[in-house]
């Protein structure tokens, strides 16, 4: 219990460090920098989370072609 204690509160002063770190440390167009880089990250996940969404439950069904057709028919031969 005592090691959850000691990560949340070292967690808690690295998020307080970073955000006095932006407030403070950063030149407002380095923070207009940070918040576009923000932005296009949630952009990219949201069109990956679109297209892998539409993609759910779709199958691909391939056509077999000549030379593996004629391999598998060789295993079976062979009884596997």
């Amino acid at each position: 219990m005592e090691k959850l204690r000691n990560r949340i509160i070292s967690l808690l002063l690295v998020l307080g460090a970073g955000a006095l770190l932006y407030r403070f440390g950063l030149t407002k167009e380095a923070r207009d920098s940070v918040k576009q880089v923000i932005s296009s990250t949630r952009n990219a996940y949201n069109q990956i989370e679109s297209v892998l969404s539409d993609m759910k439950g779709v199958t691909v069904e391939e056509a077999i072609l000549p030379n593996r057709a004629s391999t598998i028919s060789q295993w079976e031969k062979l009884g596997f």
